[in-house]
């Protein structure tokens, strides 16, 4: 295989390279599974450190397809709009299951109504959290600015 031509000697390459993926998809797929399931520290860190050095440009580039990502979203959104339903009614139930009799309403809805802009409201202990599940009560709410509560995501925070 020693061609003389750089590029006909990467065509041949990137032609193998697919016809070998598609034969053996299975066994690659398997790989990368075990892969990542050994290495999730290594992966973490590498993906942390990235981040960290090209901060400026991930930020460039946001900036410049924040329209575009806004557009994928909405077709996402549109296209998977049964799955949203379900994740909705999935939360709205355990909101349900997690409020009380003793619960007071009228403070929970006073808590929502009276939300700083820019602010959500967010449970201090998970509806759904692993390692416990909090209740809706209003001494289980708190505000939290957006970034805060994405970054909080499902957890409790000692």
């Amino acid at each position: 295989m020693p061609y003389k031509d750089i590029e006909i000697r990467k065509a041949y390459l990137k032609d193998y390279h697919k016809k070998y993926s598609l034969k053996n998809k299975k066994k690659l797929q398997e790989k990368k599974r075990l892969y990542v399931l050994n290495n999730k520290d290594k992966i973490k860190e590498s993906s942390r450190l990235y981040y960290l050095k090209n901060l400026e440009r991930i930020k460039l580039y946001r900036l410049k397809n924040k329209k575009k990502m806004k557009k994928y979203f909405v077709k996402y959104n549109l296209n998977n709009r049964n799955l949203l339903t379900a994740l909705e009614a999935k939360r709205r139930a355990a909101k349900l299951k997690a409020t009380p009799k003793f619960a007071n309403l009228k403070k929970i809805r006073e808590i929502y109504k009276n939300c700083p802009k820019g602010y959500h409201v967010d449970h201090i202990i998970p509806l759904q959290g692993k390692e416990v599940c909090g209740l809706h009560v209003e001494w289980n709410l708190q505000y939290l600015t957006k970034s805060a509560n994405s970054s909080k995501s499902n957890k409790l925070i000692y």
